[in-house]
């Protein structure tokens, strides 16, 4: 749906730019205008998913763990943008509620090199396996109090 408009606005642009040759440089001005547009194009959106590494709220700048290889094994860095949308489980958050070890997906431009974060989903941390108390499973229970009374 963005593409037709694009493509009419870039269309309208060069007849416009097709209407004379005085030489005022308004042509270049045209041009320049028309190279902001497809510099804007250019920007496609991207997404990061695995574990904050790091996160330093006076820079404003995130380190992610990707969780697969096709992502790269490196951590990837990225600039979050002052108007970022900030989400903790699905509710909105604030850039302070970042912490080392939360999952995370990230949605992110690049423009100059620079992974600038646009929507940074977070989620909360969930407890490791030896943090969590072993249980048996119920029937496991009860067939070892059995046991016992047999034994």
């Amino acid at each position: 749906m963005i593409l037709p408009l694009v493509l009419s606005l870039l269309l309208v642009g060069l007849l416009a730019g097709c209407g004379g040759s005085d030489q005022s440089g308004g042509g270049q001005q045209e041009g320049k205008a028309g190279d902001a547009a497809a510099k804007k194009e250019k920007l496609s959106r991207k997404i990061a998913i695995g574990t904050v590494r790091a996160y330093k709220d006076d820079k404003r700048r995130l380190s992610l763990r990707p969780a697969s290889e096709a992502q790269g094994k490196k951590p990837l860095g990225f600039k979050v943008r002052k108007n970022a949308q900030v989400t903790l489980d699905g509710d909105q958050a604030e850039l302070g509620d970042v912490e080392e070890g939360q999952q995370a997906q990230i949605r992110y431009v690049v423009k100059n090199d620079v992974n600038r974060a646009i929507i940074v989903q977070l989620f909360s941390k969930q407890p490791s396996g030896k943090d969590k108390k072993e249980k048996q499973p119920s029937g496991q229970d009860e067939m070892s109090g059995e046991d016992k009374k047999t034994g």
